[in-house]
């Protein structure tokens, strides 16, 4: 028989330890579903119990840029093997370095645990800029080293072959017959000689030569022109007169162990006269020059320093053929005042004006 009384509580309900560590729960997450739990995550996923650090972004692109032709990119992503390839194959010519920078800074690259590299978001504009940079100015200064080797493999290659003096003909009077300096000179060039021929025509025209692969003295002329007025040749020297109005000029042709002149182009609207000669029958010039337009003539001065004037107002060229490579003495525009360097030998004059060399 029960005692009259207060009712004691019910017992409280057994614990439920399915739902510790559930989302809800107060201190943590679930153990061993990969999820966070006080900042750290056990089992599997980026920041695992036990997984290594991630690569910095910078360290491998500077890696990539710089050092990308040896692999040493993808050995520190830990990509032995095809760090290997690529070391061996000197990234692939380029195009696999290429490849791997445009990854990386894509934000694309990972390493051997396919995890992303750390701090792109914060550096992948510089680097982007940087790059570009780097890689134009590294473009620029290709183009650059291979025209001037081009250049120097040209000029090399192509030494002049019109240094010797002009053939004096006759000696003196009196003399012992011996040849002198100036014969010595240009009979050790074992070459043939040009006969000289002069050919005429009206208006436009092309002419067919055999210089027989020597240099050679053309000298144009069309008094009466008054329109456009072009002398072109096939060969290396090309375009030799573009003026408007008469003219009247001489230039050297096959300068150079180069491509040889066997036509000349006219373009003329009247009559003019093409005369072609040996380059023995230049005139020789000792100490002081002087003339007007476009001229040839040998410099026999005693040094190799002149002082130039000229009263033009167009383009002013003075070229020197006395040393292994073409002295471009003088390349201006308008009138001109100065001392340059010029050796000894032919010359090449062209100018619209009145122009002066004198030995220094």
């Amino acid at each position: 028989m029960s005692q009259p009384g207060q009712t004691p509580p019910p017992p409280p309900p057994a614990p439920d330890y399915t739902t510790y560590g559930a989302p809800g729960f107060p201190g943590g997450q679930q153990y061993g579903t990969g999820e966070w739990y006080g900042g750290q995550q056990f089992g599997t996923g980026q920041y695992g119990y036990g997984a290594a650090p991630q690569k910095s972004f910078l360290a491998a692109w500077l890696f990539s840029l710089f050092l990308g032709g040896l692999g040493v990119d993808r050995f520190y992503l830990g990509k032995v093997g095809t760090g290997t390839a690529k070391l061996l194959t000197l990234g692939g010519l380029g195009i696999w370095s290429l490849v791997d920078l445009v990854i990386t800074l894509a934000g694309k690259q990972t390493d051997k645990n396919r995890q992303p590299l750390a701090g792109y978001v914060q550096h992948k504009k510089a680097a982007v800029i940087l790059s570009v940079v780097l890689l134009a100015v590294s473009l620029v200064m290709s183009v650059f080293i291979g025209l001037a080797a081009a250049v120097a493999i040209q000029q090399a290659s192509t030494s002049p072959i019109v240094s010797a003096a002009p053939v004096t003909e006759t000696g003196a009077p009196g003399s012992s017959g011996e040849p002198t300096a100036s014969e010595e000179a240009a009979a050790g060039e074992d070459r043939p000689r040009l006969e000289a021929q002069t050919l005429t025509g009206t208006g436009d025209d092309v002419k067919t030569v055999d210089l027989k692969g020597v240099p050679a003295v053309v000298t144009f002329t069309c008094r009466a022109c008054s329109g456009n007025t072009v002398l072109e040749t096939n060969g290396a020297e090309m375009l030799l007169v573009n003026t408007t109005g008469a003219y009247a000029g001489s230039h050297l042709v096959d300068t150079s162990a180069g491509v040889p002149t066997t036509e000349f182009a006219i373009s003329a609207d009247s009559a003019w006269t093409l005369k072609i000669e040996d380059i023995d029958s230049v005139p020789a010039s000792t100490g002081m020059a002087s003339g007007s337009g476009d001229m040839v003539l040998y410099w026999d001065a005693p040094s190799d320093r002149a002082a130039i004037t000229n009263k033009g107002e167009g383009s002013f060229l003075v070229q020197g053929f006395g040393s292994e490579i073409p002295e471009l003495a003088v390349n201006k525009i308008g009138a001109f005042n100065g001392t340059v360097q010029l050796t000894p030998g032919f010359v090449q004059v062209n100018s619209d004006g009145d122009w002066t060399i004198t030995a220094k």
